[in-house]
């Protein structure tokens, strides 16, 4: 396939016998950041999505947040709600529910380079045996990778947000090298290395430079 509404049209007929009535191919951000931008396919209730968005409830969703925690497939009903959270958590849920998705099924996704997605499917009520679970599973990796795939033309480039050097000083930093190490490889001094990172993190909006490290690695500004 090679058009995403023929994706899209494909998967939902393959899982409305489980009980599934509409789902979302994205990937996951950051807790400051949208979902919406992020997504590849979806039908998703019309007006969730922007209002999942304009309250905040990516940063509390617990089933987003449990997908930080497992590779393994998993049913919403399996998700722990965090105590700190609790209250908010269930917001989201509940308004979920009010919109026809009192139930779903998620199915992680890890590339090579560590960055993380998810394939979310949902509906009122739905039945999953060991078997159909399996599939399902199978199904979104699949899903997965169709959808990748589809929309790789529609998707614009976002451009580099770091300068040159900028990427160099975090590349060798990504390494386990010092500032020190960092200033002597590149012929700079140890003040303009410790330049370059705070640039860096003011850009990406880190407070240090491991995190800053993983944001550029998940953003490919920087590659290993």
């Amino acid at each position: 396939m090679s058009d995403p509404l023929d994706v899209q049209q494909r998967v939902l007929a393959l899982v409305k016998d489980c009980g599934f009535t509409y789902f979302t191919i994205t990937r996951l951000p950051q807790p400051s950041e949208r979902l919406g931008p992020n997504v590849l396919l979806s039908i998703w209730p019309r007006g969730w999505l922007s209002h999942y968005d304009r309250v905040g409830h990516y940063r509390y969703d617990p089933v987003v947040r449990h997908c930080y925690r497992t590779i393994e497939p998993f049913a919403w009903t399996e998700v722990y709600y965090e105590p700190e959270i609790l209250l908010r958590a269930r917001r989201v849920m509940d308004e979920a529910t009010e919109h026809g998705m009192a139930a779903g099924f998620c199915v992680p996704i890890h590339d090579a380079m560590g960055f993380q997605a998810v394939v979310s499917l949902a509906g009122e009520r739905i039945e999953m045996p060991p078997r159909v679970r399996r599939g399902v599973h199978m199904l979104g990796l699949y899903a997965w990778g169709a959808a990748e795939r589809t929309t790789a033309k529609r998707r614009k480039p976002t451009g580099r947000l770091l300068s040159v050097r900028e990427r160099d000083v975090l590349s060798w930093a990504a390494l386990g090298r010092t500032s020190e190490e960092v200033a002597d490889i590149l012929g700079i001094s140890s003040q303009t290395v410790n330049t370059h990172l705070k640039n860096a993190r003011l850009k990406i909006g880190t407070r240090n430079t491991t995190h800053t490290v993983v944001e550029a690695l998940r953003r490919r500004e920087i590659t290993l």
